[in-house]
C-alpha cells in the first residue's frame, strides 16, 4: 500500500493521505506483533496439572525404596531424579534431565522433590502453557507459532516419610555396597551353620 500510494498516486493529497495510513498501519503491525513476541500481549497462560505414581529405583528385593537425586547447579534447587515409571520396569530411569537444544524449556522448568507424610511416592507435574484468548489474536499472531508456547513447568517428585528414602549416587552405590557385603555374610554364616 505504501509503495502503490508513492509511485502511482498523482493527486498529492491523496499520496500523502494514503501514504501516511500505510505508514501507520506498518507501524501498528510492528508494535502488537513486538508486544505479542515480548509480553504475550493477546495470549493467557493454561495451567494442566497430572500426578501419577511412580516406584523405587532400588531393586525390587531390597527392604528400602529410594529415589536418587542429583542436584543441577548449586543453589538452584533443581533435580535430576532417577526411579522407575512403572512397578514392572526393569531398570530406574533419570527425569528432569536438561535438554539443551530446547532453551525455552530449559530456561522454564524445574524438578524438585519432597519428603511428607503420605502412603505412596508419586511426581506431580504442573504445566502453563500460553494460548490465544481470542479469535482474533489467533488471526492476528498465529503466524510466530506462539500458540502453545511453554511459560513454566514444575515437577515434585513426593516420596513417604516412612520406608522411603532420598540418595545422591554415590550414597546409593555406598548403600548397595553394603548390602552385598552384608548378604555375603549372611550367606556364609548359613553355609558354616549347615556345615556344622
Amino acid at each position: 500500500m505504501i509503495f502503490y500510494s508513492v509511485a502511482m498516486i498523482k493527486k498529492p493529497v491523496l499520496r500523502i493521505s494514503m501514504t501516511t495510513i500505510g505508514l501507520l498501519l506498518l507501524v501498528g503491525a510492528v508494535g502488537l506483533t513486538t508486544l505479542n513476541f515480548n509480553q504475550h500481549w493477546g495470549m493467557k497462560e493454561v495451567t494442566t496439572t497430572q500426578t501419577r505414581a511412580i516406584y523405587s529405583a532400588a531393586p525390587a528385593q531390597s527392604p528400602v525404596k529410594m529415589v536418587i537425586k542429583k542436584e543441577l547447579g548449586t543453589k538452584a534447587d533443581n533435580y535430576v531424579l532417577v526411579y522407575r515409571d512403572h512397578a514392572d520396569d526393569q531398570e530406574a530411569e533419570a527425569h528432569f534431565i536438561p535438554d539443551k537444544d530446547d532453551m525455552n524449556k530449559l530456561v522454564h522448568s524445574s524438578a524438585t522433590y519432597r519428603v511428607a507424610d503420605v502412603d505412596e511416592a508419586t511426581v506431580t507435574t504442573k504445566v502453563t502453557r500460553w494460548r490465544f484468548d481470542s479469535d482474533l489474536a489467533k488471526y492476528l499472531f498465529s503466524f510466530a507459532g506462539m500458540d502453545g508456547s511453554l511459560a513454566r513447568q514444575s515437577s515434585v517428585v513426593t516420596v513417604p516419610k516412612e520406608g522411603w528414602t532420598v540418595m545422591t549416587p554415590d550414597e546409593a552405590k555406598a548403600a548397595a555396597k553394603k548390602a552385598a557385603q552384608m548378604q555375603q555374610q549372611m550367606m556364609e554364616q548359613q553355609a558354616q551353620m549347615a556345615g556344622h
